[in-house]
C-alpha cells in the first residue's frame, strides 16, 4: 500500500545527482524538523529540502489508488534586513533556476524523456499538477521557492 511512497523517498534522496551545483536534499517530515535541520551550524547558503511524500488512498482492497504529494523547497539563508532589492531579486532568480532544473529532471525521469528513459522508481506514476510558491522566512528565515508536486 505504501510502495509508491517508499519509491518516491528513494528517488528524492538522489534527485540532485547529475545536476551540478545542486546540493543533496534534506528530507523532513515536519516544518519543525526542517527548521532544526536547516539551522544547524555550518549549513551552506543554498539548500534543497523535500517534505516527505503524503498519500490520500481510496478504493477497495483490490484497487487502492490516490494522489501522492511531495514538496520540493529550494531555499537560501540571508539576512533580509541587510539585503538590497538587487540581492533579493538575485536570490529569487537563482533559486527559481535551481527549482526549474530539479523539476525538469523530475518530469523527464517520470515521463521517460531522460537519456536513461523512465526512472524505475517512478514507474507507474503520472504527473497531475505542480503548485509553485515563493517562500519568505520559511524554516526560520530561509527564502526561495517551493513546488508541491501531485502524482497519481
Amino acid at each position: 500500500m505504501l510502495e509508491k511512497i517508499t519509491r518516491l523517498i528513494k528517488y528524492c534522496r538522489h534527485i540532485h545527482e547529475n545536476l551540478p551545483d545542486v546540493p543533496a536534499p534534506l528530507l523532513v517530515a515536519t516544518e519543525d524538523q526542517g527548521t532544526l535541520v536547516l539551522n544547524a551550524p555550518n549549513r551552506a547558503a543554498r539548500q534543497i529540502v523535500i517534505a516527505l511524500p503524503q498519500a490520500t488512498l481510496a478504493g477497495d482492497c483490490d484497487h487502492i489508488r490516490g494522489p501522492h504529494t511531495l514538496i520540493l523547497f529550494v531555499l537560501e539563508k540571508r539576512k533580509e534586513q541587510t539585503r538590497t532589492p538587487e540581492q533579493t531579486d538575485k536570490l529569487y532568480l537563482e533559486t527559481a533556476d535551481t527549482l526549474n532544473r530539479l523539476l525538469t529532471k523530475f518530469i523527464n525521469d517520470l515521463s521517460g524523456a531522460s537519456p536513461d528513459g523512465q526512472c524505475p522508481l517512478l514507474c507507474g506514476m503520472g504527473f497531475v499538477e505542480a503548485e509553485i510558491v515563493p517562500e519568505a522566512g520559511r524554516f526560520g528565515g530561509w527564502d526561495g521557492w517551493s513546488a508541491a508536486l501531485t502524482l497519481k
